[in-house]
């Protein structure tokens, strides 16, 4: 499990498989990562577990944040924008993943919009990988 905290910066798998269909999800995500100077040694430590989620810095929740705003998906505030994201999923294969995940995860909160982004984001990959396993 540990070596895939990366996927939760590129918004869980739900985002990942989509990325090889929408480039320009993947556009935002590195916009967004490099806006908030997010390195490689943070992404290794995520991957590898050095780094334990209790542990990530802002800058990387924030990175979260700028994506999911970006998207349409978070609103300022921390918002989730659920009609938003379903939008997003309208035509695709996961739709129903999605739905189920935004039900498990969409009212997740945190200290702030960054860290709530983030939140969400842990909660979308649990879900995700439950749901691949079932």
């Amino acid at each position: 499990m540990k070596s895939k905290f990366a996927c939760i910066l590129l918004f869980s798998c739900l985002i990942s498989y989509v990325m090889a269909q929408k480039a320009e999800v993947a556009q935002q995500v590195v916009s967004c990562m490099t806006e908030n100077g997010v390195t490689g040694e943070e992404l290794n430590g995520l991957k590898s577990g050095d780094v334990k989620l209790e542990d990530v810095k802002d800058n990387v929740k924030c990175a979260s944040q700028c994506v999911m705003a970006k998207l349409g998906f978070m609103n300022s505030k921390g918002v989730i924008q659920e009609d938003k994201v379903m939008d997003f999923f309208k035509d695709d294969p996961m739709k129903e993943q999605a739905e189920k995940a935004l039900e498990a995860c969409g009212s997740t909160t945190g200290a702030n919009p960054c860290d709530t982004a983030f939140q969400i984001m842990v909660c979308l990959e649990k879900h995700v990988n439950d749901l691949m396993k079932a």
